[in-house]
This record gives structure tokens, sequence and C-alpha cells, in this order.
């Protein structure tokens, strides 16, 4: 027991204070190490949630094994033995290769018509999303599903404003609404908030070639690998309006990439038909499986969604399950 916990401490970012730190300074520099994300890609989102896993796992059972006074990571006292994560999509799948069925899309979509503005003054951006590392009230709750409806407005010149609320609790059962209210039905009254962020060195249009725009997406990067795709595409759909032929060349790019698999036909959260690619590897620290929906007439990403399919780590969920996900509901220029 003693060696398990010299190993921890070794691993543990928490564990590295000085022996006169109190309890409640240890607890909360390792609240602060849990929440703090990981570097981000130049030009991202700025306040796009990380999905270090591992790290942030890591790091809760560290600290647990080597005696710190933490309060309970995921909320409250009532919260479940695992929590509680979103029903997973319905994909009808099909025996396609992910290569012809991403360049039909994208043969469709290059002879669309540019419609944007051609002047604007800000980009407004509408999403819907739900991650595992979530807090309401200050508190990791994971004895429900709740959302947060966000609006964000980019200006030219990098600078941004966005909104944020969030959304009623969801549940699979009602088992499952009755331990969120054993817990203290955190969420229950709808949280509501909203930020800036000054301007930066804004990534610019994007290329319209594949080429062009494999680089574009690598921003910061030496290589755009499939798992750094899968992450950063919708990153960048949260914070760029694209035009027919970038989107068209976007999706070439991924047709050019191997281990993306299409799987099928799917309704996103929204209700919106699109057709899905996923990559299943573990880029991120944990094997997950992260896919792509896009709207097969637009060329448009509908939707994100991470699943953890096996290994959970030192997370309290049950594999498969339903991580993060993100429905894009509209990205348009305005004069």
């Amino acid at each position: 027991m003693r060696d398990m916990k010299e190993a921890l401490r070794a691993l543990d970012p928490a564990g590295l204070a000085g022996a006169d730190e109190t309890a409640s300074q240890a607890q909360a520099r390792l609240e602060a190490i849990v929440g703090t994300p990981r570097p981000v890609l130049a030009a991202r989102t700025r306040d796009r949630r990380s999905r270090r896993w591992v790290l942030a796992g890591v790091s809760v059972a560290a600290s647990v094994a080597i005696g710190l006074v933490v309060a309970d990571p995921f909320g409250s006292t009532a919260q479940p033995a695992y929590a509680v994560t979103p029903r997973p999509l319905s994909y009808q799948p099909a025996d396609r290769p992910a290569d012809q069925v991403l360049e039909e899309i994208a043969l469709r979509v290059a002879s669309l018509p540019d419609d944007r503005p051609a002047t604007w003054s800000v980009e407004r951006f509408v999403q819907e999303s739900w991650s595992l590392s979530t807090r309401v009230d200050g508190l990791q709750v994971t004895s429900a599903v709740i959302p947060e409806y966000r609006v964000t407005w980019e200006k030219p010149d990098g600078s941004s404003r966005w909104t944020v609320k969030t959304l009623p609790p969801q549940f699979q059962n009602t088992e499952q609404r009755k331990t969120w209210e054993a817990a203290g039905a955190v969420g229950d009254a709808p949280e509501e908030s909203s930020g800036s962020a000054p301007s930066t060195t804004p990534a610019g249009e994007p290329p319209s070639t594949p080429g062009g725009m494999q680089k574009w997406l690598a921003t910061g990067q030496t290589l755009l690998t499939p798992g750094l795709a899968f992450e950063v595409v919708p990153e960048r759909f949260m914070d760029h309006v694209f035009s027919p032929a970038q989107r068209a060349a976007l999706l070439r790019v991924l047709k050019n990439m191997d281990g993306i698999v299409y799987a099928g036909v799917v309704r996103d959260r929204a209700g919106r038909e699109g057709q899905a690619f996923s990559l299943t590897s573990d880029f991120g620290g944990l094997p997950n499986k992260r896919t792509l929906v896009f709207d097969p007439s637009t060329g448009s990403l509908l939707a994100y969604e991470e699943e953890l399919t096996s290994d959970p780590g030192a997370l309290n969920v049950k594999t498969p399950a339903v991580i993060d996900y993100s429905t894009f509901l509209t990205a348009e220029r305005l004069p």
C-alpha cells in the first residue's frame, strides 16, 4: 500500500505541496489543477472545455490515495455510483467507405453559391453542449445531464462576447431523477452567465483547397493527425462561418485521412438528419470514439459526439458512455 501511495504521489501534481500547506489550501489547489484546461491551439475557441480525462482522473484518484481532505469532486453527498450520461445517438450503419461518402458530399457542396454577406460586422454562433466536466453552482453534477445553450458573437478583429444559460436537467429514467432530487436538485434553477475576450490575431480566411485547408486547420502544429482533426474541426465550426468551397475542402481533408469510418445516417440532438463519420482511438488519453455529423446538403457540421469506449480510467462512468457533445445550431455573418 505504501508503494502505491508513493507511485501515485509522483504522478499527482497536487502532491507537490510543501509540508506547511493546510488541508483547505491543498483542496483549493487540487480543484484549480483539475479545472485548468490544457493549452489550446492557435486561434482555437477561447473557452472550449478540456477533455484531458486521464490527467484529471489521475489527479483526483492520487489526491484521495495520499490522504488529502478533499470535498466530493462530483457534487453533493447523494451522487450516484456512476455518473448519469446522455443517451447515445441512434445511428443507421451502412457498409460504405467513408472517403466515398465524404467526396459525394464535397462534390455537392462545392457547387453551392457563397451566400455569405459581402460585408459583415459580426459572426454569430449558437450551440447546445454538454460535457462530463460541466459545473453547475460550482459543482460537477453527475446525477443529471445539464446541457448549456451558448450564443457567441465574434468580430473581425478576433474579439468576442458570449452568453450561456443552463437548460433543464435530463434523465434516462425516473430513478435517475429521484437520485438527482436526493442530491439537492442542483441545476433545477437555470444559471446564466456572460463574458467577453479582447481582440486577438484572427486566424484569417481559410483556403478553399484541401492542401491549404489542411495547413490552416493544423495552425501551430507540425502535422494534422486524424485525432487532432476530430478535435480541431468542431472548434473551427465554433468560431468561423465557412463558405461552401471551404466546407468542401474541409471534407476532402477528412476524406484523405486513415482510420475514419462512415457511421451512417443519424438524427442529431436537435432532430436534424445528417451523415456521421467516426474515429476510434486513444487520442486524449483514454479509448474513445469521436463522431462528426455533417449536413449532406450543405456540408455544415451539425454535431460532435465523444464516447469512452472501454477503460474509463478514474472516471465514474459505465462505458460505453457519451462524455461530451456539441450541437451546432446557427452559424451566420451579420451586417
